[in-house]
């Protein structure tokens, strides 16, 4: 009968298990917000340097004008169209810029999850134009518009349409959700009452297009 083996005491490596790092955002997105950053900066500056009415001349040249759409004349060609884009980069202050730059990041991180970088682009895109036709709708007459919140908006709506395809295909409940876009339009009233100037059409517009969007996308999962 042999006899039994010693045991090895010698020290085992054991291997570390690699722990997720914070999601990082995508480069376009992070894009949108320096740009969205150095816009403001260098409105904030140019007074500095004897340039008074910068703020007024980047609303003239990248907010978005309602008439340029029934026929109006832009100040360079092809401002009619470019305005969808650049009325997004510019906003009527710090504390506008900083609402919404904090917003987009803590709504884009949670929907890059759900839909990945690519598809939250698109996303973006289609919202903010959803959300610049909705306004020049419902507010013809309204002066000129912008910030980026309409396709903020059009990402929170894509969020909540997704999770709540989700959670419906799963049969989850989905009381939390309702209740935290029950908050999210109290929020909405509130701020249009405390603040006239917001472009609520515009918040409208982008997030029922974002919700659409979003569940037609939970509907058609990624490869």
């Amino acid at each position: 009968m042999n006899a039994p083996q010693a045991l090895d005491d010698r020290p085992v490596a054991i291997p570390r298990i690699a722990r997720p790092g914070p999601l990082r955002l995508p480069l376009w997105l992070r894009a949108v917000v320096l740009l969205c950053c150095l816009v403001e900066a260098a409105t904030q500056i140019a007074p500095l340097l004897g340039f008074e009415r910068a703020r007024v001349a980047g609303v003239l040249l990248g907010g978005f004008w309602t008439p340029l759409l029934q026929g109006g004349v832009g100040l360079y060609p092809g401002q009619g169209v470019l305005m969808f884009l650049t009325y997004g980069l510019l906003h009527a202050g710090l504390l506008h810029l900083a609402m919404n730059m904090i917003s987009l990041v803590a709504v884009g991180r949670e929907l890059q999850r759900m839909i990945g970088s690519a598809r939250m682009a698109l996303v973006y895109a289609l919202t903010q134009v959803a959300a610049a036709l909705t306004f020049a709708v419902m507010a013809p007459q309204a002066g000129p518009m912008v910030g980026a919140s309409g396709a903020i908006f059009g990402l929170a709506g894509a969020l909540v349409g997704h999770a709540a395809v989700t959670l419906r295909r799963r049969h989850l409940s989905t009381g939390p959700l309702v209740r935290s876009v029950g908050l999210l339009l109290v929020l909405n009233v509130a701020l249009t009452l405390l603040l006239p100037s917001i472009a609520w059409q515009a918040h409208l517009g982008g997030g029922v297009a974002g919700l659409l969007l979003g569940a037609a996308m939970a509907l058609t999962p990624r490869r």
